[in-house]
């Protein structure tokens, strides 16, 4: 059987989903250590000389007695999810990964030149954000599981139309009476409607969105150009589905100069 742009496809597909599930996962250990860490009330508001960055308190005159919870949170992070955020970057600091996963806020409160208050309300800052980060990648999960369906509805009938037309290919249409060459220009006619309804259902699905909270929605074009960057086709379930209909229109036209000339 040839291997297709949709096989590969399925393939980055699967990759993808495995990571995500156990970046998932990672999440959902680093939120149960943040919730485990005891916070303190240090006063009303964020205490004197407190400011707040995105509703995480800090103390900018004096240090905060909790400042050992907020080391463990930044190890807790750094066992947990960091790996599943630094795999293509290097050796990025510690405190820009949790940047880029948390936000600005958490990250300065989470910094070492922050005297930062682990507050209830710090915590609960970063407990939010951690599962706005978890929800993110939810429905990319969720977003993923509908591409794999439809790589595999598209994966099934393409390797039918293909080994159709292998064995096909096999007889000679010169051997072939009039009535087989009107059977076989119906299928081929038959095939590439279905290729016209795949192409349909994949430009409907392209439009899509998927996710249960704005903030966390996942528009499924932008999914399959992040996901299919590496292949030689940013679209192959298009690329592969357009080729195949192409191919049968030429068999088809080549079928029917045969029934034209028995006329």
């Amino acid at each position: 059987m040839i291997e297709t742009h949709v096989d590969r496809a399925r393939t980055a597909v699967e990759r993808e989903r495995e990571v995500l599930s156990e970046e998932g996962s990672a999440y959902e250990a680093f939120r149960r250590r943040v919730e485990s860490l005891s916070a303190a009330e240090i006063g009303r508001g964020a205490g004197v000389g407190g400011t707040t960055h995105g509703g995480v308190a800090t103390r900018t005159a004096h240090g905060d007695a909790s400042g050992g919870a907020c080391e463990q949170v930044r190890e807790a992070f750094a066992e947990t999810v960091r790996p599943y955020s630094v795999d293509d970057v290097g050796e990025e600091p510690l405190l820009e990964t949790i940047r880029e996963e948390l936000g600005d806020g958490i990250a300065l409160a989470l910094a070492p030149t922050t005297e930062t208050a682990f507050t209830p309300q710090t915590k609960g800052a970063i407990l939010t954000a951690t599962r706005e980060r978890w929800r993110g990648i939810d429905a990319t999960i969720d977003a993923l599981d509908s591409e794999a369906e439809s790589l595999r509805a598209v994966g099934e009938t393409v390797d039918e139309i293909t080994d159709w037309l292998a064995a096909a290919d096999e007889m000679p249409l010169s051997s072939l009476g009039f009535d087989e060459l009107r059977e076989r220009h119906d299928r081929l006619a038959e095939f590439r409607d279905r290729c016209e309804r795949l192409l349909d259902d994949r430009q409907e699905l392209l439009l899509t969105t998927t996710g249960r909270n704005h903030s966390a929605d996942v528009a499924h074009r932008s999914l399959v150009r992040y996901l299919y960057s590496s292949l030689p086709v940013v679209y192959p379930v298009l690329s592969t589905v357009t080729r195949l209909y192409d191919v049968l229109e030429e068999c088809q036209r080549a079928v029917r100069d045969h029934l034209t000339r028995r006329v």
